[in-house]
């Protein structure tokens, strides 16, 4: 890939993982769970999955940023 577009590809697909993040959050507060005990491992890994989306869309977003203002200068 072109050293160019990294930086915006990189920014693009972190506020992707960042809206899909959102996605998720939204959807796993929806569902509604079975008061079982233990917890399902499902549900474990359905809430815990925004916070993954989130913490790499995040880095990509800011590695983006940086590449940005790196290639300006």
């Amino acid at each position: 890939m072109d050293g160019e577009r990294i930086h915006i590809t990189e920014f693009c697909s972190g506020v992707v993982l960042l809206v899909i993040g959102f996605i998720v959050y939204w959807w796993s507060t929806q569902l509604v769970w079975v008061l079982i005990y233990p917890p399902p491992l499902a549900k474990q890994f359905i809430e815990s999955l925004p916070f993954v989306f989130w913490i790499i869309g995040a880095f990509l977003v800011v590695d983006g940023v940086r590449r940005m203002m790196k290639r300006k200068n």
